[in-house]
């Protein structure tokens, strides 16, 4: 640009990476150091009939750390979020969550709400997850002291269309084994669910399915 304003520059980088990059992923460069790049988009560039690499547009992420993959070793009797994580996993039947077909399984996993990555790599390869039950921020409430405290743990079911998959089918199977264990396991803290509003959220090139259960029990001291 013209003298006084000053200079524009554009840098253009060449890199390879060991897997396709797609728009919402997270660059780290040089590898091992605390530079993050957040991919604001990927474009295809082509030569004739064939592929030959992404220009990408990174925006440089400030503050940022890896975060563990799992919750680590966490004060479980006392995190809510944690006791329904344990209850799920250890009361939800493969059985009951299946395909369109009634037969062949669907995958599906429990999951922290508000992952640190585009919620629709949950469904993709290499994950590939069919129904997601996510568990969210509690609200407590103390009750008088020594006694205990009312917990209300959100719930969220999200799946999405696939092949052999119709998405709020799948949702609803998930919804069904909520409504199962709160019947046949409300023991120990005595759980109750209340339902919420479903929801369909436009995902691009499919619709994401979602129900939000909120699980209410009281913890005694």
């Amino acid at each position: 640009m013209g003298l006084p304003v000053g200079n524009y520059a554009k840098y253009q980088i060449t890199g390879f990476t060991q897997d396709p990059i797609e728009d919402g992923d997270e660059i780290v460069f040089p590898v091992g150091s605390t530079n993050y790049y957040e991919v604001k988009s990927a474009e295809e560039e082509w030569w004739l009939d064939s592929f030959s690499h992404y220009i990408l547009d990174l925006v440089r992420v400030p503050m940022h750390y890896d975060l563990p993959t799992t919750y680590g070793t966490g004060p479980t009797n006392q995190d809510a979020r944690q006791r329904t994580k344990t209850w799920l996993d250890t009361y939800l039947s493969a059985l009951n969550i299946t395909k369109d077909d009634n037969s062949t399984p669907a995958s599906y996993i429990t999951q922290w709400a508000g992952q640190h990555y585009p919620l629709r790599k949950v469904f993709v390869s290499p994950k590939n997850v069919d129904l997601a039950f996510a568990v969210g921020t509690p609200n407590t409430q103390a009750l008088p002291i020594g006694i205990g405290y009312d917990e209300i743990v959100p719930v969220t079911v999200w799946a999405i269309d696939k092949t052999g998959i119709t998405g709020d089918k799948l949702r609803w199977k998930g919804e069904t084994e909520l409504r199962r264990l709160a019947e046949n396991y409300p023991t120990g803290s005595l759980r109750n669910w209340e339902r919420l509003t479903p929801n369909e959220q436009p995902l691009g090139s499919t619709t994401l399915y979602s129900v939000q259960y909120n699980l209410s029990y009281k913890r005694y001291a």
